[in-house]
Order: C-alpha cells, then sequence, then structure tokens
C-alpha cells in the first residue's frame, strides 16, 4: 500500500465535522490523534500537499497551518525531502510547549521563531481588520518614542509581534507566540543592550524594518510581507551573533 492510499483510509476520520471555521485547529487534533494512537506511525512520509489537499478536500492553505502547528509541537518533521511522522518520544505535548520554549537558548529561539513569524506575516497581511492595523501602528509609534531606551523600546517590539498573531485571527499562531513571547523578550533585551554599545543603529535599522511589515500588512501583501518579516528576523539573528 502506498503512502497516497494509506493515508485515504483514514481521510473520514480526518474531514469529519470539520466546519466552517477553525478547520486548520481541527484538522491539528485529528492528525495528532492518528500520530499519538501510533495509527500515522514513526517515520512515514505523508504525499506532497497537493496530494494531501486532494483526499482531504481542504485548501493549501488551510492545511499549511495544521502542518504549522504539528512541525511546532513536534509531531512531524518538514524537510526537501518530505513530511515525516516523528517518533513519539521525540514529540513534544502541547501542554509542556511554554516550558519548552524557557528552557531553550536565544539561538534556538530565533530559528524557531524565523521559521514561524514569516507565515504570521503572511495571514496577518491577509486577514488583519482596521482595528489590528491600529494597534500595529500604536505599538510602532511607541517603538519609535521609545527609540532612545532599550526596556521600552523591546517591550513595545514584543507587543508588535504578539499584535501581528493576533492579527492573523488564527488560535493555534496565537497561542504559540505567547508560550514563546516572554522567553525571547527576555533573550532579545540582553542581546540589544549589547548590540548597541557595538553598533548604535541597531534600533534605527529595527524601525525601518517594522515598518516595512506595517505596510505590507495594511495594503494585504502578504507574499511581501512574509518576506519582510524574515528580514527582520535575519537582521536580529545576525545581530545577536555578531553585533
Amino acid at each position: 500500500m502506498n503512502e497516497r492510499e494509506y493515508l485515504a483510509e483514514y481521510a473520514a476520520y480526518l474531514t469529519r465535522d470539520l466546519g466552517k471555521s477553525n478547520i486548520s485547529q481541527n484538522l491539528f487534533q485529528r492528525f495528532k490523534e492518528l500520530i499519538t494512537s501510533g495509527q500515522l506511525p514513526a517515520g512515514y512520509m505523508l504525499p506532497n500537499e497537493n496530494v494531501v489537499s486532494e483526499i482531504l478536500g481542504v485548501g493549501r492553505s488551510t492545511l499549511r497551518e495544521a502542518y504549522t502547528a504539528l512541525a511546532v509541537f513536534g509531531f512531524i518533521r518538514r524537510s526537501k525531502a518530505g513530511t515525516y511522522i516523528n517518533e513519539i518520544d521525540n514529540i513534544v505535548n502541547i501542554a509542556p510547549f511554554s516550558i519548552t520554549v524557557e528552557s531553550s537558548d536565544l539561538s534556538d529561539l530565533l530559528e524557531f521563531r524565523y521559521m514561524l513569524e514569516g507565515e504570521t506575516a503572511s495571514y496577518a497581511a491577509k486577514r488583519a481588520t482596521p482595528e489590528d492595523i491600529a494597534q500595529l501602528e500604536y505599538y510602532y509609534e511607541k517603538m519609535k518614542e521609545h527609540r532612545h531606551d532599550v526596556n521600552q523600546f523591546v517591550d513595545y517590539d514584543a507587543m508588535f509581534h504578539m499584535q501581528v498573531a493576533n492579527a492573523t485571527h488564527n488560535k493555534l499562531l496565537i497561542s504559540t507566540m505567547k508560550a514563546s513571547k516572554d522567553s525571547f523578550e527576555n533573550g532579545i533585551r540582553l542581546a540589544m543592550r549589547e548590540s548597541l554599545i557595538q553598533n548604535p543603529r541597531v534600533i534605527d535599522v529595527t524601525i525601518e524594518l517594522h515598518g516595512k511589515i506595517i505596510e505590507c500588512i495594511k495594503n494585504g501583501d502578504f507574499q511581501n510581507a512574509y518576506t519582510a518579516m524574515r528580514e527582520h528576523i535575519s537582521y536580529v539573528n545576525l545581530t545577536v551573533k555578531y553585533g
């Protein structure tokens, strides 16, 4: 039996009563149950996204949201070779996720945010309401106002990123960002203090990149929102590593 036929056996279960809202969350739950029960065994390679979308009758964007959550919690691993079910011992259960984040070093956390936040900005550009955008602009202005106070600047920077997640209106993405927020905020506060000593332009560049992110979200430009956010997180990574 090939991968497509194997997954097709569970299609009815995966798609039963998915509803019209929160489809990705419901799909995430169903995949999680099949994985933890061993019905989708460790090492099984899921068919490509087009095939899975066709089997389940859901859009690729919905499937990607479910996959993002599954990957964040360790249920699957994604690579150029394909998407695989993880060993049960490697799976991070939802409850201790925030503890896992707290115990991660800044380098791992920055890599995690790089993977997550590009997609988050992309969905925010697709779904942000006028109220979401007004809140983003408020935090952005506060960042500029407190550019000479590292602690206040980092506080509003963290609020800005949390608001980008809120603008996705996706509970899984919002919960994931909340879990990583405090650890990221504390780590970046220390890193930014050190970087400012060597390069005072760090905050100016950070403000400029946040401005690009806001413009893309306001314009509904999801592709460039994704690019702008990844550019920002890449800059943070470089700043932390090299000052």
